[in-house]
């Protein structure tokens, strides 16, 4: 009986041994994907960076925008797969915008403050004392007349 007590114990220490190999050699095939995958991530930034002529004034401006990119182009692909299950003939892109986030772009946009841009108004009419303001003459009304059309 001792017998076979002891062989059950070492198959069942073969068997855990086993189980963990694998799962030490599944764990680094997934890191090793996340790797390659974050390396591909960074060459496409690169490269969309180059062809969008895009630059950056820091480095941690650089990787902020790098994380922004790398989330955009998760989500669309994520979108595109989803579209392309369902039969939809629809492809979600990288373009100039791809290292904005969806606030950034909807102010861009929708004539909300900018980002980083201020705007100065100057007002010109005050600065040449030879200019005609056009709403003054319509207030008083036309010289001859009662601000009215008239055709004789």
């Amino acid at each position: 009986m001792r017998r076979s007590t002891a062989r059950a114990l070492m198959a069942a220490a073969a068997l855990l041994l086993l189980v963990s190999s694998l799962a030490v050699a599944y764990m680094s095939a997934v890191a090793y994907g996340e790797r390659s995958e974050e390396v591909e991530t960074r060459r496409m930034f690169r490269d969309w960076m180059a062809k969008t002529k895009k630059t950056y004034s820091s480095i941690d401006e650089e990787e902020h925008r790098y994380a922004v990119f790398k989330e955009n182009r998760r989500r669309f692909d994520k979108q595109n797969a989803a579209a392309d299950a369902a039969g939809v003939r629809v492809h979600l892109g990288l373009n100039v915008f791809a290292d904005l986030t969806d606030e950034e772009l909807r102010s861009l946009h929708t004539g909300c403050a900018r980002v980083g841009i201020e705007a100065h108004h100057q007002n010109l009419a005050a600065a040449d004392k030879y200019s005609l303001d056009w709403r003054n003459i319509f207030r008083r009304g036309f010289p001859g007349g009662r601000g009215q059309a008239v055709s004789r």
